[in-house]
């Protein structure tokens, strides 16, 4: 199992930071250190204070099915009461879709609840149709029910082809009773991903940008 500290996800990122990343270069990384793709375009591109990316329509959030939560809150920046979970259903899922095209290197998310997840992948997918697991957890411990609130998040490494695949389609999905109660109850927030981005693109469902 291949984790990531922690320690510095609280730390917020000034105009600053972001601006090195601002909108137009062909290809640019998005370290552990520097932040996240779905942080730089909840900023504008490090123009603007955080917004929900989903609610901007910046990104687009779909899922298998909501019981309970805002579908919004999958791609939220900070852990507090989110409780975005689906139906108890096989292979629930969450996905989103960028506005550009991500090679991956880390993730992370949080599930505050009960329901932590177990056994998960994650997928991602070029055209949203043919998906490819770049990360697939067994067993893992990583998430715990404590009075700490960091012991709700975790971050993984993905699995990295010889030669970089660029997507912009993530999608997380439970496997058959996934989470720590046995079910198929799909649970997470604060999803971010990390990596290389090639180039900008735009989708009619997530928005459009004269």
């Amino acid at each position: 199992k291949a984790t990531v500290s922690v320690l510095n996800w609280g730390r917020r990122k000034t105009s600053n930071d972001m601006s090195a990343h601002a909108m137009e270069p062909e290809s640019f990384d998005f370290t552990w250190e520097r932040g996240g793709v779905i942080e730089w375009i909840a900023t504008g591109y490090g123009t603007r204070p955080w917004q929900n990316p989903h609610l901007t329509q910046d990104v687009m959030v779909t899922s298998s099915s909501v019981k309970e939560g805002n579908i919004a809150e999958f791609v939220d920046q900070t852990l507090h009461n989110q409780l975005l979970c689906t139906n108890d259903e096989r292979l629930s899922w969450v996905q989103v879709e960028l506005p550009v095209a991500v090679a991956p290197s880390h993730y992370r998310l949080s599930c505050r609840s009960k329901l932590l997840l177990k056994s998960w992948a994650l997928c991602a997918a070029v055209d949203g149709k043919d998906w490819r697991v770049v990360a697939s957890h067994r067993d893992d411990s990583t998430l715990q029910v404590s009075p700490s609130i960091d012991s709700y998040s975790g971050a993984w490494e993905v699995s990295t082809p010889p030669q970089p695949e660029y997507y912009p389609y993530f999608r997380l999905v439970i496997f058959d009773n996934g989470n720590a109660a046995g079910t198929n109850t799909l649970v997470a927030s604060c999803f971010e991903v990390f990596g290389t981005v090639r180039h900008r693109r735009w989708s009619p469902t997530c928005g459009v940008r004269e």
